[in-house]
């Protein structure tokens, strides 16, 4: 592998910008309604938005300094007018609509009526629902954290959240079911990523204490046809088995490159008894 190496000193802000949105993705999209002082609203979505705690439950999401002059977005501006705003989160099927409110409109203009977007009566903040949103969060502003004042700069607001919203049809077992959520995420440039379909998939957190890397046999590491993410799943196995009792079967291959490609198989369809037994069977090689 060749490694290059760019010095962030060395980088204007539009180019730190490309590396940071090019390197951190995809990242959820915080799609912000507020108002302004005299009650016109304003919607926008912002990518470097996350959630921060949950007692009480806390996100951030950052409508930065524009790279070009520094300036500031008014999304900001009405945030720290009114300290309050709902964040709502976007789907597949908004995300055409969504990109319309991205557009920089001057001040005074409803990016609601610009997108099409319904805007609904929020319960405890001025700024409006998005009713097409899947799930939303109305929010209060807790800080201000200002990273800097130049073009490009960090402007990150943290907000406590009052309550959520989502449509019924996204909950499962009344939680938000990612698998019919459909939510889109922002790369760099103009790409986006779908989760939905086969782009999501589920990995089980360890239990307790797993194996780990570190006491897998050693001709596993070595293997050419083990990949990382094969070696990763042995590892997160609860218990080394005893690998010298694994029974032999009819048809098993013998050879060591048949028997890693049969191994990877098995991880690869969660088989786990299946692999650690033919992973005996590659040791006896």
């Amino acid at each position: 592998m060749s490694l290059r190496t760019v010095l962030a000193a060395d980088l204007n802000p539009i180019q730190t910008n490309g590396w940071l949105t090019g390197s951190i993705a995809p990242r959820p999209i915080a799609f912000a309604s507020t108002v302004n002082a005299a009650g016109v609203r304003n919607l926008s979505p912002f990518s470097f938005f996350n959630a921060f705690g949950s007692n009480p439950p806390m996100l951030a999401f950052a409508p930065n300094r524009r790279g070009r002059d520094g300036t500031t977005k008014h999304t900001y501006q009405n945030v720290v007018a009114t300290h309050e705003f709902v964040i709502a989160t976007v789907s597949h099927a908004m995300v055409q609509q969504m990109n319309v409110a991205s557009a920089e409109y001057p001040d005074g203009v409803d990016e609601f009526t610009k997108s099409g977007f319904t805007p609904l009566p929020a319960s405890f903040v001025k700024a409006a629902l998005v009713a097409e949103a899947p799930v939303q969060m109305e929010c209060r502003l807790h800080q201000v954290v200002e990273l800097g004042t130049g073009p490009g700069s960090g402007l990150m607001l943290i907000g406590e959240i009052l309550c959520f919203h989502a449509n019924e049809e996204m909950l499962t077992h009344d939680l938000p079911d990612p698998r019919k959520l459909d939510h889109v995420a922002r790369n760099g440039g103009a790409f986006y990523t779908r989760a939905f379909g086969d782009s999501l998939f589920e990995i089980a957190k360890p239990a307790g204490m797993p194996l780990g890397y570190d006491r897998l046999p050693e001709v596993l590491k070595h293997s050419r046809i083990l990949s990382g993410n094969d070696l990763g799943r042995l590892a997160n196995t609860a218990e080394l088995p005893d690998l010298a009792t694994m029974p032999r079967k009819t048809g098993d291959p013998e050879g060591a490159q048949d028997l890693e490609e049969a191994i990877a198989l098995a991880v690869r369809s969660e088989n786990m008894a299946e692999a650690w037994r033919l992973i005996g069977q590659r040791l006896r090689c």
